[in-house]
């Protein structure tokens, strides 16, 4: 290589609704990791994560800099060092990322760091991998990290998607549910909840991943945005995920004019489909009522872009 390369990417955020762990043959976890994962879905939406990518021939190591500071950030890291070496490229990696989501909050914003970082250097550099390809390592990266189970599997479908069968490509299967074009999501953030800490009990993982398929069948009964976030609320009470703060932006919720509603996961926050001509009313209610949470809108159909330089 001669030159600092470089590379852009915007990448969508996957924000989680439902899941079903499938991390556990018995009692025993699974061990080949292209059969881990978990069925479930969510939404793919945009302002996610952008990444800018700086690789100099010279040197060695990876930087990472999260919304203006260098920090540790391990999605970023491990995908850095897994695609450099999957690709055999040598040199010192500038990650940059501007993070519109709250991070650790069920938006997925692990594997969208992880995906368009390896989108990023592998087109700087010369030796561009499919989308195909950067979610098959997006999928290594997360199960090393312990940041998320198939969250990356929706990186190449837009709007709601739905996970049928886990694991990394081609095991994977992804579907859809078509949703309103004129709609949005507006989400309520009250805090994290850290994946690996919540999912790291065996009977815990055995009945979360007993409920949702249970949900997860009602769903597919019934493929519409309104059962899909009906059944998806429903197994965030049922799991036992949803906690008092969630409960109650799910009480406010109820009142207000929306396609439906569901806690993400894995956080303390809710999401909300809502028609584009009840956005003003529906977020005035809820910043009246939820003074000090994060409330945003974001575009529920987004796919991933690239551009190098």
């Amino acid at each position: 290589m001669t030159g600092v390369l470089r590379a852009h990417v915007r990448a969508p955020a996957a924000l989680s609704s439902i899941f079903s762990p499938k991390v556990l043959d018995g009692d025993k976890p699974r061990v080949n990791p292209d059969l881990l994962g978990a069925c479930g879905g969510g939404f793919s939406i945009t302002p996610g994560v952008e990444t800018w990518v700086s690789i100099l021939p010279e040197g060695d190591g990876v930087h990472v800099n999260v919304n203006d500071y260098y920090t540790s950030f391990p999605p970023t890291s491990t995908a850095a060092r897994l695609v450099m070496k999957t690709l055999n490229l040598s040199g010192e990696a500038y990650i940059r990322h501007r993070v519109y989501v709250p991070i650790a909050t069920g938006f997925g914003t692990s594997a969208s760091a992880a995906l368009s970082t390896i989108l990023a250097i592998s087109h700087a550099a010369g030796k561009p991998v499919t989308l195909n390809q950067a979610i098959r390592l997006t999928h290594y990266v997360e199960l090393e990290c312990r940041t998320g189970l198939n969250s990356e599997a929706g990186f190449g479908h837009a709007g709601l998607v739905l996970v049928r069968h886990e694991g990394a490509p081609p095991h994977s299967i992804v579907d859809e549910i078509p949703i309103p074009h004129d709609c949005r999501l507006v989400s309520v953030v009250a805090g994290p909840i850290e994946t690996s800490k919540a999912l790291a009990e065996t009977e815990k993982i055995k009945h979360i991943e007993k409920v949702g398929d249970i949900y997860m069948e009602k769903i597919l009964a019934e493929p519409t945005p309104e059962n899909f976030l009906t059944h998806a609320r429903r197994f965030a009470v049922e799991a036992g995920l949803a906690d008092r703060a969630v409960m109650e932006i799910f009480e406010a919720m109820k009142d207000l004019p929306v396609i439906g509603y569901a806690q993400n996961m894995l956080g303390r926050a809710v999401h909300a489909l809502v028609y584009e001509d009840y956005i003003q009313q529906v977020l005035e209610a809820l910043r009246r009522r939820f003074t000090s949470y994060n409330i945003f809108v974001s575009n529920p159909s987004a796919t991933v872009s690239l551009k190098t330089f």
